[in-house]
């Protein structure tokens, strides 16, 4: 199918047919039924993902896990600052936890022994309410004897001040019913401060591991170093770049294209690109943006072609020839 293919190249509105050679089997265009136009412009390949790896904190450089140029995993450890001090804080921090959750245990205790002090206190309102009932009716019956003739002014008189002390013992239980009460509240109180004093601690506890975290630096993507600014022992401050990390896997090449050529080009298009380190292979890619603004200097649209990387043989900095692929 190849020998099929038509090249046309756009040069002073003169349209040349070339042969193609060169593509692969595992190219993922169709290539019999599209042809290229060598639309004669070229770009700068880059990384498809650069990531500049910062300091979210300060600290002396304790150990440096890995050296330029080496390939490093998504969440790899990079260096370890010394982080004495955030181990000694996060220690500090499980300890008041264990003491906050030591006094939350307290204050259920409390809860409790506090209900537990409200149904005694009503048991005895009602054992005296009780037994003053009883003592009233004994002092009415009394008195009925007594306007009888029946019975004594001593025995009267002794049952009165039985019923005097049953109103005093009602009054102290009522009294004590309503201090089981407001004990209740206050244990109440301190059930929540217990609470809230335990969810303080685990938020400070999650402030130091986060701190402790922020002493291991890892890589927040998979790729290559390509850059280090500090040494072991220095000191760095916070937000100080650390590392530049590319992605290789995907390349994107920057070319700027006129404005009378934009009708030949849509976002998702196909294309060819060649390089001058392998002049006799040709990489697929596929248009995956289009500036909306001119370049002010040159006045020509900036156009972004995404690209895989098979074998890595692609590097950062080199230059490509973008063919476009249009259907025939």
């Amino acid at each position: 199918v190849f020998n099929q293919l038509k090249y046309s190249k756009i040069f002073f509105g003169i349209l040349l047919f070339l042969p193609l050679n060169g593509i692969t089997a595992t190219q993922a265009v169709e290539m019999s039924s599209v042809y290229k136009i060598p639309i004669s412009l070229s770009g700068p390949i880059n990384p498809a993902k650069i990531l500049k790896v910062q300091a979210s904190g300060g600290g002396r450089v304790e150990v440096l896990h890995v050296k330029e140029n080496q390939h490093v995993s998504k969440d790899q450890l990079l260096l370890t600052l010394n982080n004495d001090t955030q181990k000694r804080q996060l220690k500090q921090a499980e300890i008041q936890i264990k003491l906050a959750e030591s006094q939350l245990k307290q204050a259920e205790s409390q809860i409790k022994l506090a209900e537990t002090q409200i149904e005694v206190s009503s048991n005895n309102v009602k054992d005296q309410e009780a037994n003053l009932k009883d003592i009233k009716r004994r002092l009415k019956d009394e008195e009925t004897l007594f306007e009888q003739g029946s019975s004594t002014r001593s025995q009267m008189d002794v049952l009165q001040l039985q019923y005097s002390r049953g109103e005093i013992a009602l009054k102290n239980a009522i009294l004590g019913l309503e201090n089981a009460n407001l004990g209740l509240e206050n244990a109440n109180l301190g059930l929540e401060n217990a609470n809230l004093g335990l969810e303080r601690s685990k938020h400070d506890a999650e402030l130091r591991e986060d701190a402790l975290e922020d002493t291991l630096i890892k890589a927040k993507i998979g790729g290559i170093i390509t850059a280090k600014s500090f040494e072991e022992g220095e000191v760095i401050s916070g937000g100080a770049v650390l590392f530049q990390i590319i992605d290789i896997k995907q390349v994107e090449i920057e070319v700027q294209m006129a404005e009378e050529d934009l009708p030949m080009i849509s976002v998702g298009q196909a294309v060819l690109f060649t390089t001058p380190s392998y002049r006799d292979v040709e990489f697929t890619g596929k248009i995956e943006r289009i500036s909306w603004t001119a370049d002010p200097e040159t006045g020509r649209f900036p156009l972004y072609v995404i690209a895989t990387n098979p074998g890595l043989k692609l590097r950062a900095g080199m230059s490509a020839k973008v063919y476009l692929l249009k259907k025939k």
